[in-house]
């Protein structure tokens, strides 16, 4: 799995450019799955961004989940400084297989990381096995609504035209690829939601 290379730069990022978003998507992700307690897995958190606004808004214990050390320990010093550390754990791992207990999480929330997934059957599979029954996913990439979309797009593509360009171009396969494996997966429920607040994969086990 590939995602960002350079920690320190990627938190100055989420800091200066994206910090609106999350709140934003944060509350879509309560008003949408209901799910205000229980056990969220932040699946790909890199610096715990949005975990962290999920914590703010509910009771939710925070499992920050990384393939890298490095965003974990940044993820680590936020949750600290915000005051959730005694509701968040850390835990270094692979998407693919995914360290902990089946049916022993609520909800499954992940931005920006599933298109950098290498094998996404293999990947959702895991998701689907840790969620208790009626636990609910919502993983995908966005800005969470049109204004913040085109505000970080001008910000992000004076720096560099080509920024999402690497994101879009593995973006696509995920979308075409999604139907068929969850399908397969044979969820209780499924939705992909497509519009202003980006690409979602919602599912109910």
């Amino acid at each position: 799995m590939k995602g960002a290379t350079n920690p320190q730069s990627f938190d100055r990022i989420v800091r200066e450019v994206f910090a609106p978003i999350y709140p934003i998507i944060a509350e879509q992700i309560v008003t949408k799955t209901a799910i205000k307690s229980g056990k969220c897995l932040d699946a790909g958190c890199g610096t715990g961004a949005l975990g962290r606004a999920i914590a703010r808004i509910t009771n939710l214990d925070i499992t920050f989940f990384d393939q890298s050390d490095e965003m974990l320990e940044l993820a680590k010093g936020y949750a600290n400084d915000e005051n959730i550390g005694n509701r968040s754990t850390f835990l270094q791992g692979d998407i693919h297989a995914i360290p902990l207990k089946d049916e022993s999480v609520d909800i499954v929330i992940s931005r920006g990381s599933s298109p950098f997934w290498d094998d996404w059957y293999k990947a959702y599979s895991e998701i689907i096995r840790v969620l208790k029954p009626g636990g609910m996913t919502y993983i995908g990439g966005g800005f969470g609504n049109a204004q913040l979309r085109e505000d970080i797009v001008k910000t992000m593509s004076e720096n560099n035209p080509d920024w999402r360009n690497s994101f879009k171009d593995r973006l696509k396969p995920e979308r075409d690829a999604l139907p068929s494996i969850l399908a397969s997966l044979n969820p209780i429920g499924y939705e992909l939601v497509n519009d202003d607040s980006g690409f979602w994969t919602i599912i109910t086990k």
